[in-house]
């Protein structure tokens, strides 16, 4: 312990000024300061959750992003990755509502770590350059659609989710030139097990999940069968395509298919969406065509193979095990609700009667009126393309009225032909650029890119929170890994492996 004598103050101190820095600066002094406030803030922190339990959560997320910030900055990396994606009960994806806007803790997270990176990260401004365009595209069709007097709640909503692309096109950019990709992997890996295993739970139990659910009986016939849409279906539809391409390329290893791809294809069972299917199918093409090699047919064929070896061989023996257990029956009602609505509703017989497929062509024709309306510069972000119908209170009568499942044919409407332009040198800016840089691991996001932009033609990734992320992100690491390559720092050959391992 230091003795009185050590605090002491220097007599050749010159003035107060240096006398009291000098004496702060001593371990007697600064210790005690330092428990003293800890223990002042734990204590404000405690009391104020307890009268606001918002207001105390906003307080203690703060503390925990400055202790990350003055630790390792990195780490709320994985956090923004944690929160954004991870499948959460409702009571904690709460939202804090500023003036029009609902603002969640996830997207202070990515905000957070886009903040933490760019202030320990050398980083380009001309990385960043088609974020920039396209933010500045959004405030502009923002105040458009401001001056135009659309709905102050739709219009905010809409941007807010447009931004958040961007969000995530800069994070992914900062985290691959940081270096901290394979930190963002093992989180993303982390969350895919976490939420696997939550939906799983969800399925059998009924647990409530944010998000939504929606039961097949009338569709399929299963009874046991309840789709279960989460922050994590995008996520996981992105990173089977990843793990497609890597292995065409000849870089996946075995042990990614057992770390990401089991819990992306738990996630997809039980989603049961077709968008994974669209996706996979251009991820896959992409690759054959970006690559031109013997190898790479050989390597789809095998992956086709393996994938029917999967479903015809390991899903039938793990009926025969469970047998007629609750959870056979279970997997059995998933397997054949899956095949109905996934395999089977992807003919042209069945896309004819669906209703789904029914009322998103109803939604074209009125999105096409629009769009005749004002070609050039559309009607603004917020803008009602058609009336309210259905039932009083659900979504095709008040979101309905603005959202659409054809993203490009909704983008045309609120930005017109201009806003499309600066919306593909967004998009089309980092694929163009990884393809041309000859790095595999940009060659693997530029065909995942692809494959998710023409998803969007039927499940708009920007419209969806934290969808957009997703999109953004595998654009943004797009782009990152082609400067990475044309700067000199990541070479190889594609095919070689050389410049990845997932």
């Amino acid at each position: 312990m230091s003795s009185v004598a050590d605090l002491r103050l220097p007599m050749r101190a010159r003035n107060a000024g240096e006398e009291l820095s000098l004496w702060l600066t001593q371990p007697a002094v600064v210790r005690p300061a330092i428990a003293g406030a800890s223990a002042l803030v734990c204590f404000g922190a405690g009391a104020i959750a307890a009268r606001n339990n918002t207001q105390g959560i906003m307080l203690i997320g703060g503390l925990l992003s400055l202790v990350l910030l003055l630790v390792r900055p990195l780490r709320m990396v994985d956090v923004a990755i944690f929160l954004s994606f991870a499948s959460l009960p409702p009571a904690l994806r709460v939202g804090t509502n500023v003036g029009p806007l609902t603002v969640y803790p996830y997207e202070a997270a990515v905000v957070l770590a886009i903040v933490f990176l760019m202030f320990s990260t050398e980083v380009r401004f001309g990385d960043l350059i088609p974020g920039w365009i396209f933010l500045v595209t959004i405030a502009i069709f923002t105040a458009r659609g401001h001056e135009a007097g659309n709905d102050i709640e739709r219009l905010a909503r809409e941007s807010q989710f447009l931004v958040e692309m961007v969000a995530g096109f800069m994070l992914a950019v900062l985290i691959v030139r940081a270096g901290a990709v394979r930190q963002a992997l093992l989180a993303v890996g982390v969350t895919l097990w976490f939420s696997a295993i939550m939906l799983v739970i969800s399925s059998l139990t009924g647990l409530v999940l944010s998000g939504r659910t929606e039961s097949l009986v009338r569709e399929t016939g299963a009874s046991e069968a309840v789709r279960l849409l989460t922050s994590t279906q995008a996520l996981s539809m992105a990173v089977l395509c990843v793990l497609a391409a890597a292995y065409l390329m000849g870089v996946a290893r075995a042990s990614n298919f057992v770390a990401f791809g089991i819990p992306s294809l738990v996630t997809t069972l039980l989603s049961f969406s077709r968008s994974t299917l669209i996706a996979l199918a251009l991820t896959v093409a992409c690759v054959a065509l970006a690559a031109m090699s013997r190898n790479t047919l050989v390597r789809v064929g095998k992956l086709i193979a393996y994938g029917a070896v999967v479903t015809l061989g390991l899903v039938p023996l793990l009926l025969y095990l469970l047998g007629g257990s609750g959870a056979g029956t279970w997997l059995s009602d998933q397997v054949s609700a899956f095949t109905i609505r996934v395999f089977g509703g992807v003919s042209t017989n069945a896309l004819a009667v669906d209703s789904s497929t029914i009322a998103r062509l109803h939604e074209n024709a009125n999105l096409e009126r629009a769009i005749e309306q004002s070609p050039l510069l559309g009607h603004g972000l917020g803008y009602a393309y058609q009336l309210p119908f259905g039932k009083a209170g659900e979504f095709s009568a008040t979101l309905g009225t603005t959202y659409a499942h054809n993203f490009y044919l909704w983008w045309l409407v609120k930005a017109g032909v201009f806003g499309t332009v600066m919306l593909a040198v967004f998009a089309l800016t980092p694929i163009v650029r990884a393809l041309t840089s000859r790095s595999v691991p940009a060659l693997i996001c530029a065909a995942v890119a692809v494959g998710l932009l023409f998803v969007c033609i039927v499940d708009p990734l920007p419209l969806d929170p934290p969808n957009a992320l997703v999109l953004g992100g595998i654009l943004g690491a797009a782009m990152g890994f082609a400067t990475m390559a044309r700067s000199g720092r990541q070479t190889g050959t594609p095919g070689t492996g050389r410049d990845l391992r997932v």
